[in-house]
């Protein structure tokens, strides 16, 4: 088989995290996602609470860079233990999202940006799930536990937070079909289709 780097980014409440889990027992290749913020929480020094916290927040440090060192890149710190906090987390989880490719001749990783961070893999396939809000609404609400009342204002912050956040350390556009390799609608196609069609693709390209 030839190695193959997947990465799955996803709108809230379209079952990406659940694709992922699903194409990780079919391909049998490790799936990199929430054990990436036990990761980075060890590298940093931080809790595994602040890691969930930050990790999708974007911070004014871009700017701050730029007017106080000149320097246009949100990477630039003096020492990584000087960089604020998101950013911080950010490098961090980019250097061991970097280093777990490495180490594995295939594996699939959920959101993060990886798709931008292993950009150069050569065996990269980047995929976006999508649905309606409707679709992803009702998912929240049976699978995620979120409140009825309060569902469709959380899924609508925590796109803006992801979209922010991505645009911010990429200098992409977050969901935007080019990006990617492919595009999934779950809310048309349902999760086991939608598992079913990147897996008979990506089993072709191995």
């Amino acid at each position: 088989m030839n190695p193959i780097i997947i990465t799955i980014s996803r709108e809230y409440g379209s079952g990406g995290r659940e694709i992922a889990q699903r194409l990780s027992e079919l391909l049998e290749i490790p799936v990199f996602d929430r054990k990436l913020i036990d990761l980075t929480a060890d590298k940093c020094g931080y809790s595994t609470k602040f890691i969930q916290e930050n990790e999708e927040r974007m911070t004014n440090s871009f700017l701050f860079n730029i007017a106080v060192t000149g320097n246009y890149s949100p990477f630039y710190h003096s020492g990584d233990t000087g960089a604020i906090p998101q950013d911080y987390v950010f490098l961090t989880q980019s250097r061991i999202i970097n280093t777990l490719a490495e180490q594995h001749s295939s594996a699939i990783f959920v959101g993060r940006c990886a798709d931008y961070i292993l950009r150069d893999q050569p065996n990269l396939f980047s995929v976006f799930i999508t649905a309606d809000l409707d679709s992803r609404v009702k998912r929240a609400v049976e699978e995620y536990q979120v409140p009825a009342e309060k569902a469709v204002a959380i899924v609508t912050r925590k796109d803006k937070a992801r979209r922010r956040h991505y645009n911010y350390y990429t200098g992409m556009d977050w969901g935007i079909c080019s990006n990617y390799h492919m595009v999934l609608n779950t809310g048309k196609l349902g999760i086991a289709s939608a598992t079913g069609i990147l897996a008979d693709v990506l089993s072709d390209r191995r």
